[in-house]
């Protein structure tokens, strides 16, 4: 087997750890229970938060001037109890409480009250609390999409694998800090470019691997890739439908530049996987007509709750992604502007609608 090859799967053990291990079960913790069963959302959120977390804890680290603390050792150890702090709130929160059951005539049989199904824009019917992310069959052109997807992954990921860092950006800035961070055991005051995000990430796979490897670094880049395009096709898919979500989800992927940028590991991939992300659940939020049933394994009625729980719910992870994206470049500050304009457009909408008027009466 090639060492590049080689190297980049010695990497899978720590992807392994900061994806299932610690991403997965905040993913979980911040989706609503309902939204546990869309697996293509639980993936992305996975994919998001546990880089995050893991470089976030190793950002404190490495802070520590003159301590040397960012060692695999102190970073397994405290990442460890993240996840672990995760995992016991996944497992408490798994089952929902016990709700009463609701007052019937005299004679009649208490029964679960089944989740209301959605009618889907493209024809498929699916349940509305978590079919999203359910095996549907696909149309010829979608399974077209699907599969030239998942070929243009295997070609990168062999790209990706097979070059070291080269690119001038990359090897300036994360290729070199993420070796200078490796070696020096702290990251050093004189570093002022861009976030530590990706440079970080680079480093928890070399120290992982036990030395500097460019090819172990960049095993992560790939998954960076997988969580932009699992963005893309999650907005399209709860804003619209799943088939829009199919379509979107491809044109990125098969994007020309995504192909370039993914073969270096440029941050456009990480920053487009963020501030999708943001953008995605920034709307949700402002959802007004959800779905308020909560999905349940028993056969208890389900739950009617008020749609601000998941309304919350998703503001909070569109601002979780906003703060990875901030942590990745600062032109995520761009999404900022953004949501003021949206700000700026809701208020100028409600002075209208509670003026009696049109908008244009205030000019």
């Amino acid at each position: 087997m090639p060492y590049w090859i080689q190297s980049t799967l010695a990497a899978t053990p720590a992807l392994l750890w900061m994806f299932a291990g610690v991403g997965l079960p905040w993913a979980l913790v911040a989706l609503p229970r309902r939204d546990w069963r869309d697996r293509i959302m639980v993936a992305c959120l996975t994919l998001a938060f546990g880089p995050a977390l893991v470089t976030a804890w190793m950002f404190v680290l490495g802070s520590v001037q003159g301590a040397n603390l960012l060692r695999l050792e102190w970073v397994l150890g405290g990442t460890g109890v993240i996840a672990a702090v995760g995992w016991v709130l996944v497992w408490v929160i798994r089952t929902p409480p016990p709700s009463p059951l609701p007052v019937h005539k005299e004679g009649e049989q208490n029964q679960a009250i089944e989740p209301p199904r959605r009618q889907e824009r493209d024809g498929n019917t699916e349940d509305d609390v978590g079919g999203r992310g359910a095996a549907l069959s696909l149309r010829f052109d979608e399974r077209l999409l699907v599969g030239l997807v998942a070929i243009a992954l295997v070609i990168r990921w062999i790209g990706v694998a097979y070059w070291p860092t080269t690119a001038y950006d990359a090897l300036w800035v994360y290729g070199y800090e993420g070796r200078l961070y490796t070696l020096l055991g702290h990251i050093p005051t004189s570093i002022e470019y861009y976030p530590q995000f990706l440079p970080l990430q680079h480093t928890f796979l070399q120290l992982a691997v036990g030395g500097i490897d460019d090819h172990a670094a960049r095993a992560v880049l790939p998954w960076l890739h997988i969580g932009s395009i699992l963005a893309v096709y999650v907005m399209g898919n709860r804003l619209f439908s799943r088939r829009v979500g199919i379509f979107a989800a491809a044109i990125w992927a098969l994007y020309p530049h995504m192909g370039e940028w993914s073969r270096y590991g440029d941050l456009e991939v990480p920053v487009t996987f963020m501030f999708t992300g943001a953008v995605a659940f920034f709307v949700m939020a402002l959802e007004k007509q959800l779905s308020v049933t909560t999905y349940q394994l028993s056969a208890r009625p389900s739950i009617t709750t008020n749609n601000a729980t998941y309304n919350m719910r998703y503001a909070v992870i569109a601002g979780l992604f906003l703060g990875i994206g901030l942590w990745t470049k600062p032109t995520m500050g761009a999404f900022v502007w953004g949501m003021a304009l949206v700000g700026v457009a809701g208020i100028w909408g409600w002075r209208a609608k509670r003026g009696g008027g049109s908008a244009s009466s205030y000019r």
